[in-house]
């Protein structure tokens, strides 16, 4: 397959932030603003929709996916485990370890279900070996709704949240899942796009059509895929490591690119202008609000 089959736009850089390893890029409609985190920096980032008024909060931890709640507090996937986070103070309550016994393993990619569950899987960085388990967390507990996984990612749902995409990096495909919006259970495992030359599957986003945005590592690309799993619309980069995407600002109509500097050897990174930046382009869809985790339980007690 050739990226001449589809049309093509090409990003451009927004914010030169020179990320190790930029993710979990999401638009705040509370703030009108940004917030991604660079995990091997070791820093949570921001900015305006235009890139202004950038900041770098650095964390006592990596921080590998997040979502706020309703208050701007923070459910916080940390690689050793799942957290309360308060931004202003740093507070952190800790709320379930991910896989102590692993000392290889870490949490990796994480995103909303419609219903503002939270559903984030990890990564084995010895190897890829797929001994690691996508979660579930509604509130009070973990609940493993995808098993056997190298490095979880590509994690969104469709706009009436009865499909749910999911790649493990540790492969190719792309896949789609029924999703019960009641139980928040995906079944019915099926690819859908698996495609060779652009790299490898990264973070995922979803726009009002339905239409799938894949972040590509290695490809210097985000495809968009239509329902039925054929590339539609190629984002082009100058950056090689394409890591997440979102569709965001006051229109959502523009899309967000992180990319990272990590697995770059010194003589590419030298030549790579803005490798790890934060790049932009605005795009002929429209997004959906990312919305806020709701807890089923333990409501009254989420307050430092």
């Amino acid at each position: 397959m050739s990226s001449s089959a589809a049309p093509s736009l090409t990003a451009t850089l927004m914010l030169d932030c020179q990320n190790q390893l930029g993710e979990g890029i999401q638009w705040n409609e509370v703030d009108q603003r940004l917030y991604w985190t660079d995990i091997f920096g070791v820093a949570l980032w921001s900015c305006d929709a235009d890139g202004g008024d950038a900041c770098k909060t650095a964390l006592p931890g990596k921080l590998c996916a997040f979502a706020f709640l309703q208050d701007q507090t923070m459910l916080a996937g940390f690689s050793d485990a799942l957290y309360l986070m308060d931004l202003e103070s740093g507070a952190r309550e800790k709320l379930c370890d991910y896989q102590p016994e692993h000392p290889n393993t870490r949490l990796n990619d994480g995103n909303l279900d419609r219903q503002g569950r939270f559903l984030i899987g990890g990564i084995n960085e010895e190897d890829m070996a797929r001994t690691t388990p996508v979660w579930r967390w509604a509130g009070d507990h973990a609940g493993t709704v995808i098993d056997n996984i190298g490095c979880a990612n590509s994690i969104c749902f469709s706009p009436s949240g009865e499909k749910m995409y999911f790649a493990d990096s540790a492969g190719t495909a792309i896949y789609v899942y029924d999703y019960d919006t009641r139980s928040g259970t995906p079944t019915n495992r099926r690819v859908l796009a698996d495609i060779e030359g652009f790299g490898i599957p990264d973070g995922s986003c979803v726009d009002a059509e339905s239409g799938l945005w894949n972040a590509r590592f290695r490809g210097r690309c985000v495809i968009r895929f239509d329902p039925l799993g054929t590339p539609d619309l190629f984002v082009k980069l100058p950056a090689p490591n394409v890591t997440c995407c979102c569709i965001g600002g006051p229109n959502l109509d523009r899309l967000y690119i992180t990319t990272a500097q990590m697995g770059m050897a010194p003589d590419a990174l030298e030549n790579t202008q803005h490798a790890g930046g934060l790049f932009a382009v605005d795009i002929p869809f429209k997004g959906l609000p990312h919305g806020h985790f709701i807890p089923e339980e333990r409501t009254s007690t989420w307050r430092f």
